[in-house]
């Protein structure tokens, strides 16, 4: 029996484990449409021109672009989508309230379905505990899976680049990253939370654990 097209909005604080999770999903299933909205703005910033100059100087200060400009992204890949795509799954979207409710206007407009937010749970102490941890590869940029750390690896598993801590894995940025979700994401999380929508994962498990709760939720929903 066919399964059905299905749209995921995968939130969580920065070090959730948000892309590994999605990851893992797109191992199982294939034909997923895989979208983040930071992905998205590097491509509009090689697109050149004075408003993507601005926009690489506001990301490089770790600053939050206008809601505006994401949602124009999001747009342009739903309007392009393959017929033969099996799912979306944003990763780390809405960012905000305003983000959430537009895409529960748009979503439904070009999919014919309601996107279904899954949040992964961890503490700011936990987040806070794996970003001081964090590594990522100098070449593809991949960052390191949190599993493996404990291995302490030299290079990276995807290319064999050289590993670095990120320059805004430190106390501080980490702090306010913390308080911008609080700020900014939490009221969209209320809000699905309201309407009785949202998964909550427990996302301090080890990953395969928390993929074991993952694929179950979408289970009872009916959408695996």
């Amino acid at each position: 029996m066919k399964k059905p097209f299905f749209v995921l909005c995968v939130i969580g604080r920065s070090g959730s484990g948000k892309g590994t999770q999605v990851e893992m999903l797109q191992n199982k299933i294939k034909g997923l449409v895989h979208i983040t909205t930071s992905d998205l703005l590097k491509k509009f910033i090689k697109r050149g021109g004075l408003f993507a100059k601005r926009v690489d100087q506001e990301m490089k200060q770790g600053h939050a672009v206008p809601s505006s400009l994401a949602i124009e992204l999001w747009m342009d890949v739903l309007l392009d989508l393959s017929k033969n795509a099996r799912g979306v799954v944003w990763e780390g979207s809405p960012r905000t309230l305003l983000e959430a409710e537009v895409m529960d206007d748009a979503v439904p407009f070009t999919t014919g379905v309601q996107p279904v937010p899954v949040y992964i749970d961890i503490s700011d102490a936990e987040a806070k505990k794996r970003l001081l941890k964090r590594l990522v590869c100098v070449k593809c940029k991949e960052v390191v899976p949190y599993k493996l750390l404990d291995s302490h690896p030299k290079t990276c598993s995807f290319c064999g680049g050289a590993l670095i801590r990120r320059l805004d894995d430190n106390p501080k940025s980490i702090l306010e990253r913390l308080r911008y979700f609080r700020r900014l994401v939490v009221p969209a999380l209320v809000w699905y939370q309201k309407q009785k929508r949202l998964i909550v994962i427990n996302g301090e498990q080890p990953a395969d654990a928390v993929f074991k709760d993952f694929w179950a939720a979408l289970k009872r929903r009916k959408l695996v």
